[in-house]
């Protein structure tokens, strides 16, 4: 009589064996899902901290080209007054220059001239 008894034990103990295993796994899953869902959403937050991050870079940023093409223009406008200035002033020695040039012959043979 005890062989019955103990094939009924052993049967009972198997059974408390799948489901402890069962529920083992049934955990698992349920960790790696929470895992997952955790992960999905530290990866949304530090992808809108960064799309932030770069807003924020862009607009303390857009200013910035705006003044420095304003520099560049003035610094432009300074440098072509001073050309023009200094133009007006030797003008009239470049002219006197070119004139003599011209009408001054140089009686010097070209370096090309066998």
């Amino acid at each position: 009589m005890s062989q019955p008894n103990g094939i009924a034990t052993l049967l009972k103990a198997e059974k408390e064996a799948h489901e402890l295993v069962s529920q083992a796994r049934q955990h698992r899953q349920e960790k790696l899902k929470q895992a997952k869902s955790d992960a999905g959403r530290e990866i949304e937050d530090y992808k809108l901290k960064k799309d932030q991050e770069i807003k924020n870079f862009e607009s303390k940023n857009a200013g910035g080209v705006g003044d420095l093409e304003k520099e560049a223009q003035a610094n432009v406008e300074k440098e072509l007054t001073e050309i023009q200035k200094i133009a007006g002033t030797k003008k009239s020695d470049v002219v006197k220059m070119l004139v003599d040039a011209v009408i001054t012959p140089v009686g010097e043979k070209h370096i090309n001239a066998a």
